[in-house]
């Protein structure tokens, strides 16, 4: 398998730094570090910027810029099962700005916290060219729980906390269909609020062997967990598992369906890993808490890559797209001539 481009740029990087003595996960192992303080529980850090979103306009609206901000960074703390304590936001932006632009952002930020029942703790803000904005969270969970990126074993059952495709949908509309019409990608963009799936992951915890969230897009989550844990997955995937808007808007474009799962706009549901054994309890606790869960497959040590519908998928061509292309035109070309060499009936 081709290596994955973010863990060799974050392998050279780290090896400059010495390791504090108080993190309980190597590199790659968590969404969030966890550091043990000596403290009751232990602390949970995370830290995001938003990037490609802001800079190819795939994310417009301001309010939902402030929304999306908050729960990239509280997704983080979900995977690994933490309780917030809050968040800081770093900010730049042009003297010119809109007044009204930033009060929506602003309005965002507010709304998602409140939402997520956890508080702006602080930050920065200065001026620059461009929007910039980025959001670091702070959590806690307990010393018992262990949930990571790692773990998942051979036959392990893979569940996502809810149907994906939403982010790309919001994407296709701001580069595609606001070209045709303004009005029904703005009605697209507000409807892209995400939730941190905070709740559901302390009933995950209790039961998964291995957690990632799907904030980069559901393939680049399996593919990632596959690699740290050195497997493969066999992944059932049926039209059900994708958000009602991106299958309406796939079939709208003519695009695959696939896409939806494999361009690097993601959901930030959670992805995770469940020993059979603990199929049927995971599940009744899920369902008697109300919440939702979608099996999309298994982890099989067997395949040396990738299987969607028993068909083997080859990843390479758009593993490292984001950090290969800097253009979102090509980007989304690149993904296309990807997903349109697959079977046209992969997913139905």
């Amino acid at each position: 398998m081709n290596q994955i481009a973010e863990i060799e740029k974050i392998t050279k990087l780290v090896a400059l730094f010495k390791r504090a003595s108080y993190q309980r996960n190597q590199i790659y192992e968590s969404d969030s570090e966890i550091l043990d303080l000596g403290l009751e529980k232990n602390i949970a850090i995370t830290s995001d910027i938003l990037c490609e979103e802001l800079e190819w306009k795939l994310i417009t609206n301001p309010y939902i810029i402030g929304w999306i901000n908050v729960v990239s960074s509280l997704s983080d703390l979900a995977a690994v099962a933490a309780d917030p304590l809050g968040i800081l936001v770093g900010l730049s932006l042009p003297d010119s700005v809109d007044p009204v632009f930033l009060s929506q952002f602003w309005l965002g930020t507010r709304d998602a916290l409140e939402f997520h029942e956890t508080h702006l703790l602080g930050g920065d803000t200065n001026t620059s060219s461009n929007f910039l904005v980025s959001c670091t969270a702070v959590g806690q969970r307990a010393k018992s729980i262990v949930l990571s990126r790692t773990g998942a074993r051979d036959g392990d059952l893979l569940y996502i906390t809810g149907p994906v495709g939403m982010g790309v949908a919001t994407g296709f509309a701001n580069f595609v269909i606001k070209n045709h019409s303004q009005e029904m990608a703005s009605q697209i963009e507000q409807s892209f609020k995400p939730i941190a799936r905070l709740k559901e992951a302390q009933i995950i915890s209790r039961y998964a062997s291995a957690c990632i969230d799907t904030s980069d897009g559901l393939l680049a989550a399996v593919d990632f967990l596959c690699a740290i844990n050195n497997m493969q997955s066999d992944l059932s995937l049926k039209s059900s598992h994708f958000h009602p808007l991106s299958q309406k808007i796939a079939a709208q474009l003519k695009v695959p369906l696939i896409l939806f799962a494999s361009i690097h706009l993601g959901d930030f549901e959670l992805l995770f890993s469940v020993p059979p054994s603990s199929k049927d309890a995971f599940e009744a606790e899920m369902n008697t808490n109300g919440f939702s869960f979608m099996p999309i497959g298994k982890i099989n040590i067997s395949l040396n890559q990738l299987h969607i519908n028993n068909q083997a998928i080859e990843l390479n061509p758009i593993r490292n797209l984001l950090a290969d292309i800097k253009s979102p035109a090509f980007y989304l070309q690149s993904q296309q001539a990807w997903a349109q060499s697959l079977s046209k009936d992969l997913i139905v």
